[in-house]
C-alpha cells in the first residue's frame, strides 16, 4: 500500500480562496440578475410597455437617475439601479480579491499588478461618473 501525496495546508487554503472567489462572483450576478429582473418586471406590470416610449435617448447621470427615483419614490427604479451597480462592481470585487490570492501566494509582483488594475478600475468608475 503506497501512501497518498497530501496537498499542503498552504494549497487548501489557496483552492479554499479561489473557490470563494468564484462563489462571490456567481452569488452576486445571481443577485444582481433578480434585483435587474424584479424592477424590470415592476416597471413592465405598472407602466406596461415602456419601449414604445423611446423615441430619443437621452444620457442621464447615475446620480441625477437615483435622486429622481428618490423624488418621485419610484421602487422599481431604485431596485433595478440598484442591481446595476451590484453588477457594476463584481469586476472591482474580482480583481481586488485576486489581489489578496496572490498577497497569499507570496506573488508581489503579481499583487502590485492587480492592485494596479483595481486601482485603475476605480479611477475609471469615478471619472466616468457625471455628477
Amino acid at each position: 500500500m503506497t501512501p497518498t501525496p497530501q496537498t499542503p495546508p498552504d494549497k487548501d487554503s489557496l483552492h479554499d480562496l479561489e473557490l470563494t472567489i468564484s462563489q462571490i462572483l456567481r452569488g452576486g450576478v445571481l443577485f444582481a440578475g433578480i434585483f435587474l429582473l424584479t424592477g424590470w418586471v415592476w416597471m413592465w406590470l405598472r407602466d406596461g410597455d415602456n419601449l414604445q416610449s423611446f423615441t430619443v435617448y437621452e444620457p442621464r447621470p447615475f446620480v441625477e437617475n437615483i435622486q429622481w427615483a428618490l423624488v418621485m419614490n419610484d421602487r422599481a427604479l431604485l431596485i433595478s439601479q440598484f442591481g446595476l451597480a451590484v453588477l457594476v462592481c463584481l469586476p472591482l470585487v474580482r480583481v481586488l480579491m485576486t489581489a489578496i490570492l496572490f498577497l497569499k501566494q507570496k506573488d508581489k509582483g503579481l499583487a502590485v499588478m492587480a492592485l494596479t488594475v483595481f486601482v485603475a478600475l476605480v479611477g475609471s468608475f469615478l471619472l466616468g461618473i457625471d455628477l
